[in-house]
């Protein structure tokens, strides 16, 4: 995820304790889980009018705990609920945030369940958006699209919201006729009802449920290609070249990553969004990252505002932060970092060295800055206040630094290598800083 504006305002750095962490930060560890979700299918409507989702979402789930009793499931202002198993109706508990599903026996460990959960969520504080036209922008294009980092998915979906947790994924998203949906993996079938159309996509990678995607709209497709990978871009209509010039660097991108890392794209395709109103640069959604639509220059603006570097850095989070993930955010330097770094090794690639060197020292600029003005902190820190603290000059820019630094101190074929073996052995898979240092 980047930001393109002003990151949001911190601490002064008089509120900093001994560990360089916000007064009244706490120790964070990843949630325990009782069922690890193998796959997760979503059956999804959109009421436009109502600003209203209705959906049943089916979890195949295998107990990794022994004789386990119950399974929570993360679901923020659900109703409606109606949990079953094969047709049966499940006992659970609902407090508004989450839903404790109690089983009538316990199940053995290993074995495999599968949970139906229907519901319906009207107007989502966060996780879902939709947007349209207002009485301030009466011409705004009707869209809704979601945004699950850092764990904003469970405001739209049950799931079990935390970045340990890896599956399949699958959504069938019914929507007006004149929308398209957007979602991760290949479009299996497009099916044509009154006044609606219903969209497929399947995910067969396992990803982390704050990866998972929907975007909607009247959009423009427009169709690329990097060897046999379709890579798509949508945007709204008449935007058709500002989209091409935003994005059309991309499959040189996804040829240029692939070399270099010895690990070929994994997904059945690539797209890119134009979103309305979107809340950050962009996402880095698996296979579908969604992208501010203010990314869309004109020519003229093209010129000294090019949207390069974001595409750069969302494409490398399909390896750094999506092939592999962080376990838990006090690790989320290894989705940052490495798309900030790669960001700025694409730059060398394509526009030489100068400008890459003048890349990381802004990086550096920035990073001193956070330190000198604000607080200090670890890189990798369990001590944190909200999640989104996280989400700083330390984990983009300076762990680029300390990215390059290391490179410098391995030499170009040890460090290749080594970024070879870490995506390698660890795909589709979480990792902790300890495997970065391993690999």
């Amino acid at each position: 995820m980047e930001n393109l504006f002003e990151y949001r305002a911190m601490a002064h750095s008089s509120a900093m304790d001994g560990r360089f962490a916000y007064s009244g930060s706490t120790p964070h560890y990843a949630p325990d889980r009782t069922f690890d979700t193998h796959h997760l299918r979503l059956e999804l409507t959109l009421d436009f009018s109502k600003r209203t989702l209705k959906g049943r979402c089916v979890s195949t789930l295998k107990a990794i705990s022994e004789n386990a009793v119950d399974m929570v499931f993360d679901a923020v202002n659900f109703k409606d609920l109606k949990v079953t198993q094969a047709g049966k109706p499940l006992s659970f508990d609902y407090t508004g945030r989450q839903i404790k599903i109690h089983w009538k026996k316990p199940v053995k460990r290993g074995t495999f369940v599968d949970v139906s959960i229907a519901y319906r969520v009207t107007q989502p504080k966060l996780g879902l958006h939709f947007v349209g036209p207002d009485r301030q922008y009466p011409a705004k294009p009707l869209q809704a699209w979601t945004q699950g980092e850092d764990e904003y998915n469970r405001y739209w979906f049950p799931c079990h919201d935390a970045p340990q947790e890896r599956t399949t994924t699958e959504m069938i998203i019914t929507v007006p006729e004149r929308f398209t949906a957007i979602s991760n993996g290949a479009l299996l079938h497009v099916a044509r009802r009154a006044r609606t159309r219903t969209f497929h996509w399947k995910h067969n990678v396992p990803h982390s449920p704050y990866l998972v995607s929907l975007a909607v709209g009247e959009f423009s497709e427009i169709k690329d290609r990097w060897q046999r990978v379709p890579v798509l871009y949508y945007c709204p209509p008449g935007r058709e070249e500002d989209a091409r010039r935003a994005f059309g660097k991309t499959p040189k991108m996804i040829d240029f990553f692939s070399r270099k890392l010895g690990v070929p794209y994994a997904y059945a395709k690539y797209s890119q969004v134009a979103a309305i109103d979107f809340i950050y640069g962009g996402m880095e959604n698996t296979s579908c990252t969604t992208q501010t639509a203010l990314t869309l220059h004109d020519e003229r603006a093209h010129l000294d505002f090019s949207s390069d570097p974001l595409v750069a850095h969302e494409l490398a989070h399909q390896w750094f932060g999506d092939l592999v993930t962080c376990k838990d955010w006090s690790h989320a330097w290894l989705n940052e970092s490495f798309a900030t770094y790669f960001e700025a090794l694409f730059k060398e690639h394509d526009m030489g060295h100068d400008e890459f060197m003048v890349e990381l020292r802004g990086n550096a600029e920035a990073y001193f800055d956070e330190d000198k003005d604000r607080y200090r902190r670890p890189l990798s820190t369990r001590f944190y206040k909200n999640t989104n603290d996280l989400f700083d000059r330390h984990l983009y820019e300076k762990g680029s630094c300390i990215l390059h630094m290391v490179r410098h101190y391995l030499g170009e074929q040890a460090w290749w290598r080594s970024m070879n073996v870490y995506l390698t052995r660890h795909r589709a898979q979480g990792v902790e800083t300890v495997n970065l240092i391993d690999a």
